[in-house]
């Protein structure tokens, strides 16, 4: 049976109780719970068109999301999921034809959902892709909305503000 959110960041939160101590043991946990090859948070800088991977856990020698890059969020497949799209997909290039991203990652499978801040500032999104069709769980999926949820909570002003 899959924990539930609470005790997901709960246990993340047990092995240290900065924001990227808990995001590094959820994306780790949800790596292992939904078989993606990455699992990723990732800030959205819509003044600069931009995608910032701030953390990531990947579990693939042949597909993985780095930290510390940037992709344009006007190519993401997040934008097109926070802008109404299904919050899953095990056919990414299908469901989002117009994200070169997809296309150039050569992604299959996607997950996202967005991400607030405490203040209800849009952050960015929590998300996981794979190359293979990777079939998940809706329990699983709406523990990672959740997690998306509760993250949001913990983040502060200074993080969310940062350039």
């Amino acid at each position: 049976m899959a924990p539930t959110a609470r005790e997901l960041l709960e246990e993340a939160a047990r092995n240290g109780s900065d924001l990227e101590s808990l995001a590094r043991g959820v994306l780790a946990r949800l790596s292992d719970l939904t078989g993606l090859s990455s699992t990723y948070l990732a800030e959205t800088r819509l003044t600069v068109d931009e995608q910032y991977i701030v953390f990531s856990c990947n579990r693939s020698d042949l597909f993985h999301i780095p930290e510390d890059v940037t992709l344009p969020w006007s190519e993401g497949v997040c934008r097109f999921v926070v802008e109404g799209g299904p919050h899953y997909t095990s056919d990414a290039q299908k469901q989002f034809p117009s994200s070169s991203v997809a296309r150039l990652l050569e992604i299959r499978t996607f997950v996202s959902y967005p991400v607030f801040t405490a203040e209800g500032r849009f952050f960015g999104t929590l998300c996981g892709a794979s190359k293979e069709q990777v079939e998940i769980e809706e329990q699983i999926l709406e523990l990672m909305r959740e997690c998306a949820r509760l993250i949001g909570q913990r983040l502060r002003v200074d993080v969310a503000a940062r350039p």
